[in-house]
């Protein structure tokens, strides 16, 4: 089984906010490609609350090979809780948005072996050891510094969004 060494255990951002959320859909998916990552979504669970709110789970997981014994993992959870549409006016025009309590939870790590050819037997797995402790010591470092980095531009890519796509309304019934 490969090794997982991970880099950001936990880490979230929440808001309570208005937002557009195929918008945010699809700039965090173009953040993924644009950084070469391979993207799945796991699970999409979209459950009714009544009076045309929704409260929404999703869970992601992205990847990149990093060369034939590393790879960088992303593991995002959304939780979307009152979800609804709402309609805002942004300078006389009328666009359609959503507004609810948003979070978003990641985790980053760097897999390593994570073709298992180091899985066989004890005597591979005590190489494996020796080749990541002293051998690739530096090079293993210098991906979890990179890892780390590329978790938080994520995470600022989100609030970035989160904030640029905040509306100034006028109908008191949004708030």
């Amino acid at each position: 089984m490969p090794q997982r060494d991970i880099i950001v255990p936990h880490v979230k951002v929440k808001d309570r906010a208005i937002f557009a959320l195929e918008e945010l859909y699809k700039a965090l998916f173009r953040w993924f490609e644009l950084h070469n990552y391979d993207f799945q979504e796991q699970e999409y669970r979209d459950d009714d609350m009544g009076g045309g709110r929704k409260h929404l789970e999703l869970k992601w997981y992205a990847e990149r090979k990093i060369d034939d014994y590393f790879k960088f993992v992303m593991e995002v959870n959304f939780l979307i809780v009152g979800l609804e549409d709402v309609e805002v006016e942004i300078e006389g025009v009328k666009h359609k948005s959503n507004k609810g309590d948003i979070e978003i939870r990641t985790r980053s790590y760097l897999l390593k072996d994570w073709q298992a050819k180091f899985e066989q037997t004890a005597m591979m797995k005590f190489l494996r050891d020796v080749y990541d402790k002293y051998i690739i010591r530096g090079r293993i470092e210098g991906y979890e510094s990179d890892i780390y980095e590329e978790t938080y531009k994520f995470l600022d890519e989100i609030k970035a969004f989160l904030n640029l796509h905040r509306f100034e309304y006028r109908n008191e019934n949004l708030k």
